[in-house]
């Protein structure tokens, strides 16, 4: 039988009521989703409670009585330590959570709150931007009535809910009757999201195989560069070796290819793969033929770290006298560069 993802909402956001109930109680903890700072190696300081906050409000927001006058405090208080958030936070940001606190809020029509919607809005130079408080209605919200499989992907990611995040995704999937371009880029971004390299390394394959079969060369030349260069950082260079030496004889017609940044991606995955097997490698030698003759077109079109790692992958190869010519560019952009 076919599951309802919305039976799976309905689940995954029960324990989000219960903490409701737990706030509204006569010793009410509100310790759970007021304020607590964090500081994070990745995104620097940030609030520990954000996401308790938003399956509150989720809980508020999908209930019959969301307007009933014992609500009001709650999300008064949810709004104020989301400023909090919001004015200290390293990343800045909007944040769902916003939108929840002032749509719910505004149905109270207080005078007072208008001082609180002003905070939101100049909380921060994102918030100044983007955020407007006086024009949020429902289709800024997720409600479950109106949501498909791809909300709840994006719900449950940032909730971090990540046992429903695989099922929705599975459901996803099994929803789809025909792999194409469009949905198979969403897959993408899924599979990158939730870290699961083989499942991103799997869709690249068939979107560069979608490209090769449709003829589009400079488009095949770009999905098989970021899978090659997918499979290198995945260590998985015999495969990454197929897919540049299939990709050079196309990528090498174009004008001045050296220039752009599919080119510079296919001259970084050829270094690392000389670096890996050496210089004494066929492999290292198919791959340097096509781009030596290249490098030495682009050795004043380069930034200071490409300039190292062609230098050193002349040094691998044999290339003197090209990398006295790159020595030389280079210092004369360190000189620019400090004048």
């Amino acid at each position: 039988m076919k599951t309802d993802h919305k039976q799976v909402l309905l689940q995954m956001m029960a324990p989000y009521h219960e903490m409701l109930d737990h706030l509204m109680g006569e010793t009410g903890d509100f310790s759970q989703v007021d304020y607590v700072e964090k500081q994070d190696a990745t995104y620097g300081k940030r609030d520990a409670n954000y996401t308790n906050r938003f399956k509150v409000l989720l809980a508020i927001y999908h209930r019959e009585d969301r307007h009933a006058p014992h609500y009001e405090s709650i999300v008064r208080r949810l709004l104020m330590n989301e400023i909090i958030d919001r004015q200290t936070s390293s990343y800045q940001g909007i944040g769902e959570v916003l939108y929840y606190c002032v749509f719910l809020l505004k149905q109270y029509n207080r005078d007072e709150d208008q001082k609180l919607f002003s905070q939101a809005k100049e909380a921060n130079f994102d918030t100044i931007c983007g955020f407007e408080p006086n024009r949020i209605g429902e289709q800024h919200l997720f409600h479950i009535d109106t949501a498909d499989l791809s909300d709840c992907i994006r719900l449950s990611e940032d909730l971090l809910e990540m046992t429903y995040h695989s099922t929705f995704v599975d459901l996803w999937i099994a929803e789809q009757t025909c792999w194409n371009s469009e949905n198979l880029t969403e897959l993408l971004y899924i599979e990158r999201n939730r870290k699961h390299i083989e499942g991103e390394i799997e869709v690249m394959r068939k979107l560069a195989a979608i490209e090769k079969n449709a003829g589009n060369d400079h488009q095949y030349c770009y999905q098989a560069s970021n899978l090659a260069e997918k499979l290198i950082t995945d260590g998985q260079f015999e495969e990454a070796i197929l897919w540049m030496e299939s990709l050079i004889p196309l990528i090498i017609k174009e004008d001045r290819w050296y220039r752009v940044g599919l080119g510079r991606n296919i001259i970084q995955s050829c270094i690392d793969i000389m670096y890996y097997y050496g210089a004494d490698s066929p492999h290292c030698l198919t791959l340097w033929q096509p781009i030596e003759g290249f490098l030495e077109q682009a050795v004043q079109n380069m930034s200071l770290s490409q300039y190292d790692r062609v230098m050193s992958a002349c040094q691998v190869m044999g290339n003197i006298q090209l990398e006295q010519i790159l020595i030389k560019n280079r210092d004369k952009h360190i000189d620019q560069y400090n004048f």
